[in-house]
């Protein structure tokens, strides 16, 4: 028997504001993130017609999300990350909609930029990424 987990989200005849401040789409050209002044992380599909649909609201946040970037090689891994003003940053599992790492830190993150390098190591040949995230940051006291 196979059983799944799904996000459910209920509200009166109106949805909660989700005031844009980050956007990104992924390589695939599929799924939008947005990120808005609330707080909330928002996921959309895109259809092959141009189509966009709310799949699911992400809250994480207690502060405006100034940036959104792809955490890994988004076809194998659907991660993104999100950044707040107040420091929040949150790693985000875009199957589930689970915020899987969150951490503070004490600057005001204006980007999130990932960058790949390639380290080859000899006399084996073995390719190996390395990953790493680079903040655009601020000294804010909070």
């Amino acid at each position: 028997m196979r059983s799944s987990l799904q996000a459910v989200a209920l509200w009166g005849r109106k949805a909660p504001p989700h005031s844009i401040t980050a956007i990104m789409i992924t390589d695939d050209q599929q799924m939008i993130v947005t990120g808005s002044q609330e707080g909330q992380l928002c996921l959309w599909n895109l259809s092959s017609e141009l189509k966009i649909s709310a799949k699911e609201l992400l809250f994480g946040h207690s502060a405006s999300v100034t940036c959104l970037a792809r955490a890994r090689d988004f076809s194998k891994q659907p991660f993104i990350v999100s950044a707040a003003e107040n420091g929040e940053m949150c790693v985000w599992n875009v199957t589930n909609g689970q915020c899987v790492e969150k951490a503070t830190l004490p600057y005001r993150i204006l980007s999130v930029i990932i960058c790949y390098f390639w380290h080859f190591s000899f006399p084996k040949v073995t390719i190996q990424p390395i990953f790493f995230l680079i903040l655009s940051l601020i000294s804010v006291s909070f």
